[in-house]
């Protein structure tokens, strides 16, 4: 009997410099099974009951967050998506402005701004009237929008001149394509041309 009290204070001797009840309870365990005999094996168990209850009792700890920090949001979008592959994502694109900015640099956030609990719906196409457009010496086009945006046909189009009405109110539907390209249509044409938005 002797040796089995001898062999549990050897175990949880070194108990008595930590000041972590935790760390000293897996201590403590580890200790335990390193005792060769079985029956001062399960009293060194025994003798740590009270720590391992005292533990389990215990509130968990809890980082501190602060109270301006937004709250986590999941990411739900497929492994396929482009937002996480490259950073972006159209689906992400919720209002006029932001539409067709993948090349945009992404502006810092709002302080305090916290993210919405539902997304609203993504644009799949907006509307906008030109307030001025012009031709390069190849017959690609360059149209300001009246939303500020700032849209060039890409130089690979291969698209007849767009049919831009000097003098008269012109309008654009610019709408996504595939693998991140956008199409722009001329007030209603049906010749679509492959775009890109500079701002």
């Amino acid at each position: 009997m002797k040796r089995i009290a001898a062999a549990i204070l050897f175990a949880l001797l070194p108990l008595a410099a930590h000041a972590d009840p935790k760390q000293d309870l897996v201590d403590g365990m580890a200790k335990c099974a390193a005792v060769n005999d079985g029956v001062a094996r399960l009293a060194c168990y025994d003798a740590l009951n009270p720590q391992l209850k005292a533990a389990q009792s215990e509130a968990p700890v809890v980082a501190a967050v602060p109270a301006s920090a937004p709250p986590p949001v999941a990411d739900n979008r497929p492994w396929y998506d482009p937002g996480r592959i490259f950073g972006v994502s159209p689906r992400d694109q919720t209002k006029p402005e932001q539409f067709g900015g993948e090349n945009l640099a992404a502006p810092p956030p709002a302080p305090g701004q916290v993210a919405a609990a539902e997304p609203p719906p993504s644009l799949d196409s907006i509307t906008a009237t030109v307030t001025d457009y012009s031709f390069n010496p190849y017959d690609k086009f360059l149209v300001v929008l009246d939303n500020g945006q700032i849209w060039q046909q890409l130089a690979s189009d291969s698209g007849i001149k767009a049919p831009f009405h000097k003098g008269e109110k012109n309008t654009v539907t610019i709408s996504r394509g595939f693998v991140g390209s956008y199409n722009l249509v001329v007030n209603d044409d049906s010749m679509a041309y492959k775009v890109r938005r500079l701002k």
